[in-house]
């Protein structure tokens, strides 16, 4: 992977077990987040960017997919709690599917946003706020947000670049056990500096 003429990721093969967390770990500027991004193509977005090489997706050369595709089956969660300033919690969880143009009945959006809170826990902490500002809750609730919101496009693989860098120890600690609940559903690469948490 290159920035304009400066070289990042030299020669990286990996194979990434399915349903189970795989840590990415290395020094602040050594390509952890760069690799990540390479994955579901985020990388290409920025001004000068480029990459060669494969990633392949159970098989599957990403390459040949729709990048809508690729990021619906490889979805991403930053290292700052992002949720969408100008949609509710229930809005932000079904997000994908409205920027995908996917039509879902009132029942089964219901359904979704219901089930995938529950899976990260927020369910109990915000069903009286689902039409509040998802910017509303705290910061670690809003990471949670932000997982629900990936997970419910039901992607193989969620990728997360330092989930908990901008948060305090007792949200640090849910999302950690978040992660370790997760896997049995998706394959999760996990970026972070810290030894312990890996």
């Amino acid at each position: 992977a290159w920035f304009g003429k400066d070289q990042v990721l030299f020669d990286v093969s990996v194979h990434i077990p399915k349903n189970r967390v795989t840590a990415i770990m290395g020094p602040s500027g050594c390509g952890k987040t760069t690799f990540v991004r390479t994955l579901n193509g985020l990388h290409l977005m920025t001004p000068g960017a480029r990459s060669s090489g494969t990633v392949l997706l159970e098989g599957t050369d990403t390459s040949t997919m729709d990048i809508v595709d690729v990021r619906k089956h490889i979805g991403m969660v930053f290292q700052r709690p992002n949720p969408f300033p100008t949609m509710t919690v229930y809005e932000n969880v079904l997000a994908g599917y409205r920027l995908t143009g996917q039509h879902l009945s009132p029942e089964k959006a219901d359904q979704i946003v219901e089930a995938t809170l529950n899976k990260v826990g927020l369910w109990t902490e915000v069903q009286t706020k689902l039409f509040k500002a998802g910017t509303s809750l705290s910061g670690g609730q809003q990471q949670r947000l932000c997982i629900a919101r990936t997970i419910a496009m039901e992607p193989a693989v969620v990728l997360f670049d330092e989930p908990t860098s901008a948060l305090d120890p007792k949200s640090t600690a849910i999302i950690e056990e978040l992660l370790s609940d997760l896997k049995s559903d998706y394959s999760i690469i996990f970026v972070t500096h810290g030894l312990q948490q890996a």
